[in-house]
């Protein structure tokens, strides 16, 4: 790509060498028609403006053009020409067709078939969604009842409670019983 470009700028700086034209840019005067010998004369090289953006601009886009537009066109000519659109064909008896069957252009079927999602599978998930929001909506409809009940019967939070080991009641039960039993009831704090 870059050598193509290459070609063009010498093509198109000769044909300025071979016309004199003098031109101007940004109040100062250009000539491409002035020989550049090998005398050890007094030598004034041309100022120009760069044109390096516009040349890397024009490789860039050569570039571009071969890697994903060319192939594109050389595809989908391909597709057009000697594969074609499907026919319309009765359905064997013991046949069921895929979802992607049912597109008439074969490039419409590879992006249904390979890209996009089986219809049946995104509707079961739109399915299983509204359920997740159903069963979210029952909850909130259960907490707004319970707490409304806890309002009416004057009732505190204890729907979160958990209730207590015995084990651990039973042992600090027996230790306070011995610690009792060893001060006695006429102890002075």
């Amino acid at each position: 790509m870059v050598s193509w470009s290459g070609l063009g700028r010498s093509f198109g700086i000769n044909l300025f060498k071979n016309k004199l034209i003098p031109f101007k840019g940004q109040n100062v005067n250009f000539s491409t028609s002035k020989i550049f010998n090998g005398d050890h004369g007094h030598k004034v090289m041309a100022l120009q403006p760069s044109r390096w953006q516009w040349h890397k601009f024009k490789d860039m886009f050569h570039y571009y053009a071969m890697v994903g537009l060319i192939p594109v066109t050389a595809i989908i000519f391909y597709t057009n020409v000697f594969i074609g659109p499907a026919q319309l064909e009765p359905i064997p008896k013991d046949y069921t067709p895929k979802y992607w069957e049912y597109h008439r252009h074969p490039i419409t079927r590879f992006i249904a078939r390979y890209i996009h999602n089986d219809p049946q599978q995104d509707y079961e998930k739109f399915m299983h969604f509204i359920d997740e929001e159903h069963q979210k909506m029952k909850l909130r409809a259960l907490e707004k009842e319970i707490v409304k009940k806890m309002s009416e019967r004057q009732d505190y939070q204890a729907y979160y409670y958990r209730p207590m080991v015995n084990k651990y009641l039973r042992i600090n039960k027996q230790v306070g019983d011995e610690i009792y039993n060893r001060l006695g009831d006429d102890v002075k704090d």
